[in-house]
């Protein structure tokens, strides 16, 4: 008994990660976008010092926000 409940327990683990990851490379690819349009626009990319990339602000900016996807309330 205590061995399938150990792999449910490990799949719902396994599941969660991979949520991440998707909702990840989602809000990634759209901050990317983001911070590409803002910088052929020659406008700053919010939270973004001047010499970071494009690659770089967008995954901060989505490392910073999926987080709270997942809290608990």
């Amino acid at each position: 008994m205590s061995h399938s409940t150990g792999q449910k327990v490990h799949q719902q683990t396994l599941g969660e990660q991979l949520q991440f990851r998707l909702l990840l490379l989602l809000a990634f690819c759209w901050f990317f976008v983001g911070a590409v349009l803002c910088r052929l626009t020659f406008q700053p990319v919010a939270h973004a010092s001047p010499n970071e990339s494009c690659f770089q602000a967008a995954k901060k900016a989505a490392y910073g926000v999926i987080p709270y996807a997942f809290m608990r309330v």
